[in-house]
């Protein structure tokens, strides 16, 4: 389902946004490019482990390539009947009607949790109303867009075969104050660490065992997080943190590297809000 001149007429008219419509039966469907469809799928790195969620499939091609040239499975979501019986005979000839399928049904009422992969070549009005599903998605999944954006949600990585292809990864929620626990034993480590958070752009504060820290390249894909922290910083003694670890709703796991080369140490951290 491409709706770009649904789009166009509804704003030029001045009508209601697009969001605000029923489902569009009447718009013409615009196929992508075979190889805008390959980098969309190398762009969101699928593979044989990955469900490919395709919204407004059209006649099946990318959840037909996710099967055919990366292992997938796939689900294509079409409200046009005559481009779903197209799409399946497409799956049958090419050998992949096992690993795909096709609904028929609008794709604003669909339930996307099995998704770890979910593609798009709608209008950038279609995209912001999908964008409180696609961000209440698992963190980590991938959303790939055929040149229409998602607002002021910054893609994570953008490309240009033949057409442009933009990426999103779905960033955990960590944003607040945690306290975490470097180590274990009476050596441990105590941290305070409060961070900001716009979509995956993040920047945060520390306190390091009651005294305050910078926090240097705060990083979020998905549901990893990393950042660098300086100790005893202007002294001999100076050596960076580098932490990463694994957000899981209200905890954080991972490890902590001091030093580099022959001198690093690696230790274990835990972090709760």
């Amino acid at each position: 389902m491409r709706r770009w001149i649904a789009a166009v007429l509804l704003a030029t008219a001045g009508q209601a946004p697009a969001q605000d419509t029923g489902p569009v039966h009447d718009a013409p469907y615009v196929p992508s490019p075979v190889s805008t469809v390959d980098e969309m799928l190398r762009l969101a790195e699928v593979g044989p482990a990955d469900v490919v969620y395709d919204l407004g499939a059209g006649d099946g091609r990318v959840v037909i390539a996710a099967a055919a040239k990366f292992g997938a499975r796939g689900v294509g979501v079409e409200i046009d009947a005559r481009l779903v019986a197209q799409a399946r005979a497409r799956a049958a000839s090419a050998g992949v009607a096992d690993r795909v399928r096709f609904l028929q049904q609008d794709l604003f009422r669909t339930d996307l949790s099995e998704a770890t992969v979910v593609s798009l070549y709608l209008s950038p009005n279609f995209n912001l109303k999908l964008r409180p599903a696609l961000l209440a998605l698992a963190p980590g999944t991938r959303v790939v867009s055929h040149s229409s954006g998602m607002g002021d949600w910054q893609p994570d990585r953008r490309t240009a075969i033949r057409k442009d292809v933009l990426l999103w990864i779905v960033p955990a929620d960590v944003a607040g104050r945690w306290r975490a626990t470097l180590g274990t034993g009476p050596q441990a480590r105590k941290l305070e660490l409060e961070i900001a958070q716009h979509y995956q752009d993040v920047s945060a504060s520390a306190v390091l065992d009651g005294t305050a820290a910078l926090v240097w390249e705060a990083r979020l894909r998905g549901d990893r997080l990393s950042f660098v922290i300086v100790e005893h910083l202007g002294t001999a003694s100076e050596s960076g943190l580098y932490f990463e670890g694994r957000v899981a709703g209200s905890a954080i796991e991972g490890s902590v590297a001091r030093g580099v080369g022959s001198r690093r140490a690696v230790l274990g951290w835990r972090a709760h809000r």
